[in-house]
């Protein structure tokens, strides 16, 4: 179950975007993510550790990396077994000094889409738009 504080974090982050599916990533040491369902009423959280992870990073002012991936309606490809991939929206935070800094869309390319041992281009996921991730409102998190 989220905390307050934790429920407040992840409203400010899931607020006004497309879908209500998503993949919330973060990275401190080590990478873990959790899969988040936002509904009018209440969002389901598979694994809240991740979000109050992410609640520590912002609280102590430590480096975190954060992506959200939004599942749309739209269909990327259809599978040949008939299941439909949704097109995902991917976006991103750098958390530094008790904020959340957004990325462009040109950032979140470059870092999903270079090889990280060599530095040369990938080809970007089938069915993945980057985006620019919007600014979030920290009011309610701090408040709480």
């Amino acid at each position: 179950m989220l905390s307050a504080h934790a429920h407040a974090l992840l409203s400010a982050l899931v607020n006004d975007l497309p879908g209500s599916r998503h993949i919330l990533t973060v990275h401190t040491r080590y990478a873990m993510s959790t899969a988040v369902e936002a509904h009018k009423d209440r969002i389901d959280v598979e694994h809240p550790r991740v979000v109050e992870r992410l609640c520590d990073a912002l609280t102590e002012g430590t480096l975190a990396a954060v992506v959200l991936r939004s599942f749309t309606d739209e269909v990327s490809r259809v599978l040949d077994n008939g299941a439909e991939v949704p097109v995902k929206l991917v976006r991103g935070w750098s958390a530094a000094e008790h904020r959340l800094e957004p990325l462009s869309e040109a950032e979140m390319f470059d870092a999903h889409c270079t090889d990280a041992a060599s530095g040369e281009p990938i080809p970007p996921e089938r069915g993945v738009v980057y985006t620019d991730a919007p600014e979030v409102d920290l009011t309610a998190f701090r408040d709480t």
